[in-house]
């Protein structure tokens, strides 16, 4: 989820080298294991001390991995070797904070704004600020992109330490949106993705695509999509999947979901990961489309149990469910001046608004609480 900043939304709604060793079809776990580690985003429910500190904790006590979610890219600071700005360093710190104890850290950066198709914009104080002039009108693949991108990447990786490690988050999108930019972006993916991999040869660096999208019927260049995101294997040492089923109403059909997306790239003998996921638990409903996505408690509860059941059978890295609690209260104060859309994931999480446990909170811990035992093979 891009930042709650995911235009596409709208249209999908109208449309109704590190290998790992062994396969990823390994021998299915005992039933008193886990095989996966299982997280969410310390995406807070408020932008409150309040807020903060209980998304913090929920991610210490409910997961044994956490995903760094960030978007934007200070490109200045990172083409001119000077420091971050102190806000954004204070929002690397909160979300640092929130790694559970003895947890793995899952570092996803991009260097796109899919909301735009284009380059990220520059985050320094604040998210969205314009281009600084050594980017402006830069191509993704020039070498001052190209340089800045590397530079930020190393940074993070120093800071965070990950354990695993994204540099470019649901590209397909970019090349559904945006054709003309692919080629340029896939040649800065490859030059950036070598060079950390030769810095840190041990460091699993991947790409993630939206699988609701590569399975949208409307979305009529799926096939050249899917064969782009092929030819990405060779510089991604994960399968990374974007997974949201609403997008596309494929909440009915997880299992042809999953099994297309095996079907599609078992070949590549790479172990899986949801990079993010999530499901509503109430209607959504979108009124100046005269639209509502359906969606139930039970709806939500049967596609965290197929994920999560899928994962555990197929020995997936990790999963990441985005939003472990709804943002009602962060929505209020911005629904005035925040795009409807941004409404669509409002009601994902595993707590009501008021922090209640819904249904889908006990499936998660469910499996949370079995033994975790990484497969030998890996």
């Amino acid at each position: 989820m891009t930042n709650m900043t995911k235009v596409t939304v709208v249209g999908m709604i109208l449309g109704i080298s590190f290998i790992f060793a062994g396969s990823a079809i390994a021998d299915k776990p005992a039933a008193r294991e886990r095989a996966f580690r299982m997280g969410f985003t310390a995406f807070p429910h408020d932008m409150t001390l309040e807020g903060v500190t209980a998304a913090k904790n929920f991610v210490r006590d409910n997961a044994d991995i956490i995903a760094v979610h960030f978007e934007g890219v200070p490109w200045l600071e990172a083409h001119t070797g000077k420091p971050f700005h102190p806000k954004f360093m204070e929002e690397w710190e909160r979300q640092k904070d929130a790694k559970p104890p003895n947890g793995k850290v899952y570092l996803a950066l991009t260097p796109l704004n899919n909301g735009r198709s284009d380059i990220a914009g520059y985050r320094a104080e604040q998210e969205n600020l314009p281009l600084p002039e050594p980017l402006v009108g830069k191509a993704l693949d020039d070498a001052v992109v190209v340089k800045a991108y590397l530079e930020y990447c190393r940074r993070a990786i120093e800071y965070f330490k990950p354990d695993y490690l994204t540099i470019g988050i649901e590209v397909n999108e970019l090349f559904h949106n945006k054709r003309s930019k692919w080629d340029a972006y896939t040649r800065l993916h490859r030059q950036v993705y070598e060079a950390l991999k030769r810095e840190n040869p041990r460091l699993p660096i991947c790409v993630s695509f939206t699988l609701h999208n590569m399975l949208n019927p409307e979305w009529k260049d799926r096939e050249q999509m899917l064969a782009e995101m092929k030819k990405l294997m060779s510089h991604s040492d994960l399968v990374g999947v974007s997974f949201y089923p609403f997008m596309a109403m494929l909440g009915s059909r997880m299992d042809y979901c999953l099994s297309w997306l095996s079907d599609n790239f078992d070949e590549f003998k790479k172990p899986y990961a949801i990079t993010e996921s999530g499901q509503p638990a109430e209607p959504v409903v979108l009124k100046s489309l005269g639209f509502t996505i359906p969606a139930s408690l039970k709806r939500q509860s049967e596609v965290l149990e197929k994920l999560l059941s899928f994962a555990h059978e197929r020995q997936f890295e990790f999963l990441i469910w985005f939003l472990a609690r709804d943002y009602d209260g962060l929505w209020e104060k911005i629904r005035a001046e925040a795009p409807e859309f941004f409404v669509v994931w409002r009601d994902c999480g595993l707590l009501d608004g008021d922090g209640k446990e819904r249904a889908a909170y006990k499936v998660w811990r469910s499996y949370l609480e079995l033994e975790f035992r990484q497969h030998p093979n890996k």
